[in-house]
């Protein structure tokens, strides 16, 4: 088996031909920025589903490159370099010495200039980033976000000398960006995610630490508010540390529905000392704050209806793919109707179970409906749904009858602490069929309440 430390450290020397394995999104990022930068690519996807006409002459099976050419090999996330089993591009680039890279090391080769906030951790990373991006740019900063968030950052243009990038990086990622060299790094939290990938949470946590490696020296470290986090740092390090303490946490955090709960409150608390370190005004921090809408997918209130007095509400938490992040979206609202379901990630639900105080009724549905159901039988209400609209369609009509008795607001909430693969593509299209339900359930009780 292939030893994560067998994979080489980046040559030093220009950049001029690289291979390039996967053809998605970050795929076709980095065929781009390669070509703008007079770099020739190689590229191959196992499973190519569109290649376009001017990159087709790029298109070699893997076995044809010319290796002893190659300055790099650039692989896409989702390709694995260690477990389960190494891509055979693993194995060619370690017996050629051709470096392993990620799109991110790319960027910084080609695009040092900038500054860079970096933000890691199991849950909470995608909200992070983008909160921050949102206070630096109505604080008037340039600013490129992107990277594990959605965006690849080869698809941005670089931000400028003075301009910031704040980039969300994945374990994947962090492993094969051997140049980063951040002006501040947080890693919020850490739990049990991605063995299948990394082997052990000791790999897993090792590869997470590499984010907080080599911050500059005038940099910052931030750890959330968890003391195990303290294990990660470097034995050496001249720049800054700051951990999160409940009283970081900025005020208007806890006036916006889009970061309910203690995790988002932290979430914030975070963001915020990322924008001090850059002299953002407390003033423009919290006001940023309040305006910021979330994301989608993460506790994303995708509609709401009145019933005499009391709303309704209904939360989109879809990126919720684990226990622990579904957990955190339980402990953020009283009188829940739970939809939970997809493939299990975990065989238990111990954070989600010490916050069952606030669920009314969970409806389970999808692969994980047994695992769940003996996780959850005789400690709340529960539902079997055959799939996520009739499990909608069910919280739906008991939700609205239960707001309506006893006058107090109500959550239906989508937080499946699972995968999605067993029904949808992804979380994004599993949300979407929520938001769509939701949307005109509410917008039926609307008409029916003004008639």
């Amino acid at each position: 088996m292939l030893s994560k430390r067998t994979l080489l450290p980046i040559k030093q020397s220009p950049i001029r031909k690289i291979g390039i394995l996967g053809l998605g999104r970050t795929g076709m990022a980095t065929i781009k920025l390669a070509l703008k930068n007079h770099i020739e690519p190689y590229i191959f996807d196992d499973k190519p589903n569109f290649i376009p006409d001017e990159y087709k002459n790029f298109f070699k099976s893997y076995h044809e490159w010319p290796w002893n050419e190659l300055d790099a090999v650039i692989l896409s996330p989702g390709v694995p370099t260690y477990l389960p089993k190494p891509h055979v591009v693993v194995f060619l680039s370690k017996n050629s010495n051709v470096p392993i890279i990620s799109d991110i090391e790319l960027v910084i080769r080609l695009q040092g200039i900038s500054k860079w906030v970096v933000i890691t951790g199991t849950n909470g990373k995608s909200t992070t980033t983008a909160l921050t991006a949102h206070i630096l740019k109505n604080a008037g900063k340039s600013v490129s976000v992107g990277g594990n968030l959605g965006t690849p950052m080869a698809e941005l243009d670089s931000p400028g000398e003075i301009g910031i990038r704040v980039v969300e990086l994945s374990s994947y990622q962090l492993e094969i960006t051997p140049s980063l060299n951040p002006d501040v790094s947080a890693i919020l939290n850490l739990s049990p995610d991605h063995l299948e990938r990394h082997g052990s949470m000791a790999n897993y946590a090792a590869a997470k630490a590499k984010a907080i490696k080599n911050v500059k020296s005038d940099g910052l470290i931030i750890l959330g508010n968890n003391p195990n986090l303290i294990s990660l740092l470097p034995e050496k390090y001249t720049c800054s540390l700051h951990q999160i303490k409940e009283a970081d946490t900025p005020r208007g955090a806890c006036k916006n529905i889009a970061l309910s709960g203690s995790h988002n409150a932290e979430n914030a608390a975070v963001a915020a000392r990322i924008c001090r370190h850059f002299d953002i005004s407390e003033k423009n921090i919290n006001k940023s704050i309040l305006s910021f809408k979330g994301l989608p997918h993460r506790l994303e209130l995708v509609a709401s209806c009145n019933l005499n007095g009391n709303r309704l509400h209904i939360i989109n938490d879809s990126k919720a793919t684990n226990d622990d992040a579904a957990s955190k979206a339980l402990s953020s609202f009283q009188h829940i109707f739970w939809c939970a379901g997809g493939i299990a990630k975990e065989k238990k639900l111990t954070n989600c179970i010490a916050h069952l105080s606030n669920v009314e009724r969970a409806y389970l549905y999808g692969a994980s409906q047994p695992v769940f159901q003996s996780e959850l039988s005789g400690l709340l209400p529960l539902t079997l749904a055959k799939n996520l609209k009739e499990a909608t369609n069910k919280a739906f009509a008991d939700a609205k009858q239960f707001t309506r008795q006893h006058k107090v607001d109500s959550f239906i909430l989508l937080s499946p602490a699972a995968a999605s693969f067993d029904a949808f593509e992804n979380f994004e299209v599993r949300g979407k069929q929520f938001t769509d339900l939701a949307k005109i359930l509410c917008q039926q009780v609307q008409n029916k309440e003004a008639c």
